[in-house]
């Protein structure tokens, strides 16, 4: 069991927050599966505070999501504290301040990853957004900005002195983006150092892969980012290897099921074209795999996407996906 401050989480395996895709239906679905947290996608603290409509839209949530930490982005101090504020009235159970996002347009304005560069102005903006909140903080943070400037463990003290609930690391550094390869002595040194729980992220994309960043470093939890993709319900498939039940990937019927209630969750929060279109990418990475579906390497799915990426309504695109996995199931009986 992982405890973020006052928080007890009964599952040490997070969902990461994903720009485009961790939204209220994502987190729905991987919360059913067994994710213990969840994130909202990146919160620019700058438009939460001038009360942008898209981007207070980004903190809706249901009850079944919770505990739910909002995510939010920025680099001025005073800012980010008003932001967090913000986001705890609104119901955040935890606030995360972004260190990790490598996007250019982020970091060429200061903010993500680009800051630690600045590890004094780090601990100006915990301080403030540490006194602004009743509710935990944490942070998630990269391994540096690049090889010859890794400091995660400057920012581990830093998250320390400043009263830190938690602190997730991505390991790797920004200018590795999300190139295969992950820097796992930075992670078994910050657990080493910190004196408040550390959560490890990058490359779970399978269960195995869980289990051995926690038995390697000690690390309290381990959070999912693009392995849940097409694939939330690897959570449980974690939960129950880590229980030493094994696990098997699901079957058709069940993932057919998945997806039709992920859609169903899309059109719900978003209405009917919107929620339809917004879906789309989610089923690009639902026909694709992974090493945690079965669909890896299925036959049609190519042609699948292509009619799929261009319907914009509900029910040709129940008729298409329930045609799809009856292909998949009549090969499979072959």
């Amino acid at each position: 069991m992982l405890r973020i401050g006052n928080i007890q989480i009964k599952q040490p395996y997070v969902m990461a927050p994903i720009a485009g895709y961790t939204d209220s239906p994502f987190r729905r679905m991987v919360t059913g599966s067994g994710a213990g947290l969840v994130y909202t996608e990146l919160i620019s603290a700058d438009a939460l505070v001038h009360k942008n409509k898209k981007t207070l839209m980004l903190m809706k949530y249901s009850p079944e999501e919770k505990p739910v930490t909002v995510q939010l982005l920025g680099k001025n101090a005073g800012i980010l504290a008003e932001a967090a504020g913000m986001a705890m009235d609104a119901g955040a159970d935890i606030v995360d301040l972004n260190l990790g996002c490598p996007a250019h347009n982020v970091v060429s304005n200061g903010a993500g990853a680009a800051l630690l560069k600045k590890p004094e102005l780090v601990r100006e903006i915990a301080a403030a957004m540490r006194k602004a909140l009743a509710i935990p903080f944490t942070i998630k943070a990269r391994t540096g900005w690049d090889e010859d400037s890794k400091n995660i463990l400057q920012i581990v003290d830093i998250a320390n002195e400043q009263g830190v609930d938690a602190i997730a690391i991505h390991l790797r550094t920004r200018a590795m983006g999300f190139k295969k390869g992950i820097d796992m002595q930075s992670l078994i040194e910050a657990v080493r150092r910190s004196k408040v729980p550390v959560i490890g992220n990058g490359d779970i994309t399978a269960p195995q892969d869980a289990k051995h960043m926690m038995a390697a470093s000690g690390c309290a939890g381990v959070m999912v980012g693009r392995g849940a993709l097409g694939a939330p319900w690897i959570f449980g498939m974690i939960i129950d290897y880590m229980q030493d039940r094994g696990f098997v990937l699901p079957s058709l019927p069940s993932i057919r099921e998945t997806v039709l209630n992920h859609l169903h969750f899309m059109v719900e929060f978003y209405g009917e074209t919107k929620g339809v279109k917004l879906f789309r990418k989610h089923l690009v990475h639902y026909s694709r795999g992974g090493p945690a579906s079965p669909l890896l390497h299925a036959r049609h799915s190519s042609d699948f996407r292509a009619k799929a990426v261009i319907i914009d309504k509900l029910e040709p695109l129940i008729k298409l996906i329930n045609g799809y996995f009856d292909y998949l199931m009549e090969v499979d009986r072959v």
